[in-house]
């Protein structure tokens, strides 16, 4: 891979907070060599296998290689599809797996050998070639990518069937069914779900993305996309693009110039909740996000759809240039990231830096107040602390060293620049809410430890002896993942609906169950971001004398606490929630929260 030597202008530009469309038209260069590199692998790695025998593997890399001399542009075009992506590389793993244990739930071998002939068949479709090919059918169907799907009237799973062109007329051929293509095959037509294209111009820029509703293959495991989306709901991603565009090439251009240039296909996926939408990527699949429908809000849609994209693009970015040279090693230690539920390893931390510096870039641009404002003041304190973590960490290569330096260097001016007092105001909470929520969950107090203190709060003896000291050495928590830990951010989440929808808002404070709307959140979590920190400590009480309560109710007390001028106690229960947690789950009987906070404070 290294001969592709990225110049010292490409390399600082994808050192930035802002993208650059030299520097993706290099790394779209770089991930067309590494594909061709992984046919390769693949091509020797199949070679004499019973299956790519079966599979008829020679005669697909024949009609490929004369599809591709026909049209190289077309050759490349599928190359660097996703869908294409993600099988190489999918294929590639299994052929290298030294024990091939195919269990029953595989897809077989020869179906997966067989995708290759699918992928030659659409180049020599887009060349314009009369050809035949052999092609594996899943299910009934087969995929042509770029293209889209013929179903077949067949009964078995892995059948097989073939592919026909003839003085311009395509066919997929199987089990006594044909199916003609339409001349233009993003439409549909009997048998035939064609594979269809957002557009979206303004002043002199165009975003075409492939609306990925039919591959076989998933880019990341575990989120289910939409299935075929109907007619309506296509029509509302086109909506949707169109209202973001024209804001992103009107006040972020340099990050518009880049996502037409390679941003290639958009998975979606089922709506979520409000104002907490989902996004992904994956690094087997350069240009492709994976997005959940946004909220129908028109007011907030085209800037929160714009920075969607613009985050999971930089991923994309992030892992062509990992590719190119490592920039951290793996090991074993898990940290905090202020945008996860859960700790994270060191390069989910550094693609979280890399994302969400583009992220609170682009909130900056769009003002001090409101929406904007939250979102840099939230974002920026994110990346504060996320740098401060990565700064001179040894596991990362000098690459990943210098990338840090950069960020931080672009980003630290952020921190004086200003935003609205209530902006900033809610950021704080919500950053501190989150860390401590994290700590409550994740860290856990030594067990010998926790019963000492758990006894001397029974005993009615202070939490220190006479001197001060502790009641003996404070050992280090133990970083356990846990796995119920979820929705960490609702106080974001409720920063969010208190700009956007005041009405909302104020209806949930007056509601007893809020949890019903808004998940993972409690009536004092609302009294406390309405500015009410008196009510919000009682309540956060009351939530606290129940045994089972939520770890991220002591966060929320401390909070609570240190606005209303309680700040010692406060500020044990947000800088170390998880000895209020381990005490008061020893207990026979949950104590009162308040008076244990207080306790707690000389540590």
């Amino acid at each position: 891979m290294h001969h592709h030597h990225l110049s010292e202008s490409v390399l600082r530009s994808l050192m930035a907070t802002t993208e650059d469309d030299t520097a993706v038209a290099v790394l779209l260069d770089v991930e067309y060599s590494r594909r061709l590199l992984l046919m390769r692998a693949i091509r020797d790695a199949c070679a004499g296998t019973p299956e790519a025998a079966t599979a008829q593997v020679g005669e697909a890399w024949q009609l490929l290689e004369s599809a591709e001399k026909l049209q190289p542009a077309a050759f490349r075009a599928v190359l660097l599809d996703p869908q294409v992506g993600l099988w190489a590389a999918a294929l590639f793993r299994r052929l290298s797996r030294a024990e091939r244990d195919e269990s029953a739930e595989d897809v077989p071998l020869r179906v997966e050998l067989g995708f290759l002939a699918q992928f030659a068949a659409t180049v020599s479709v887009l060349a314009g070639a009369s050809f035949r090919v052999r092609v594996p059918v899943r299910d009934g169907t087969v995929f042509l990518p770029c293209l889209g799907s013929a179903r077949l009237d067949t009964a078995e799973r892995w059948g097989t069937a073939e592919v026909r062109a003839q003085d311009g007329v395509v066919s997929v051929v199987g089990d006594g069914t044909a199916v003609t293509l339409p001349q233009d095959p993003e439409r549909e037509a009997p048998g035939w779900q064609g594979l269809r294209r957002l557009h979206a111009t303004a002043d002199g820029l165009t975003l075409t993305l492939t609306i990925d509703d039919l591959g076989p293959y998933t880019a990341v495991t575990g989120l289910a996309a939409s299935r075929r989306l109907a007619p309506g709901q296509f029509a509302d991603w086109q909506r949707w693009i169109s209202a973001m565009w024209p804001l992103l090439v009107a006040d972020h251009r340099a990050d518009a110039r880049a996502l037409s240039a390679g941003l290639l296909s958009l998975v979606p996926l089922p709506h979520r909740e409000r104002l907490r939408g989902r996004t992904a990527s994956s690094s087997d699949a350069f240009g492709c996000v994976l997005l959940t429908e946004p909220d129908e809000d028109t007011e907030q849609l085209p800037a929160q759809l714009g920075v969607a994209l613009i985050h999971e693009f930089r991923h994309t970015l992030l892992n062509g240039l990992i590719f190119l040279a490592p920039l951290f090693e793996d090991c074993g230690d898990l940290f905090y990231a202020p945008w996860r539920d859960d700790p994270r390893p060191l390069g989910g931390l550094v693609h979280g830096a890399y994302a969400f510096s583009g992220v609170a870039r682009y909130w900056r641009a769009r003002g001090e107040e409101g929406l904007a404002g939250f979102e840099f003041a939230l974002w920026r304190d994110a990346l504060d602390q996320v740098l401060t973590t990565l700064r001179d960490h040894p596991l990362l290569t000098p690459l990943g060293r210098r990338l840090c330096e950069a960020l931080t260097e672009q980003t630290a001016p952020w921190r004086a620049e200003p935003v609205g007092q209530h902006e900033q105001n809610l950021a704080r909470l919500a950053s501190a809410h989150h860390h401590a929520t994290w700590r409550a969950h994740h860290l856990h107090t030594p067990a010998a430890h926790a019963q000492a203190l758990a006894q001397a709060w029974q005993h009615g003896r202070a939490a220190v002896d006479d001197t001060g000291t502790p009641l003996g050495p404070e050992p280090e928590p133990e970083l356990r993942t846990d796995p119920a830990a979820c929705r960490l951010d609702t106080l974001a989440l409720l920063a969010r609906l208190s700009i956007v929808d005041p009405a909302s808002y104020a209806k949930l404070l007056a509601d007893d169950d809020p949890g019903a709307q808004v998940p993972g959140s409690a009536p004092a979590d609302l009294a406390l971001m309405a500015g009410d920190a008196e009510t919000a400590v009682k309540l956060y009480a009351e939530e606290l004398a129940v045994a089972g309560a939520r770890p991220a109710a002591w966060a929320g007390l401390g909070l609570a606490l240190t606005e209303t001028g309680e700040q010692t106690a406060g500020a044990v229960l947000t800088s170390r929630p998880e000895l209020a947690v381990a005490v008061s789950r020893l207990l026979p009987e949950p104590p009162d929260p308040v008076a244990l906070a207080h306790w707690l404070a000389p540590l």
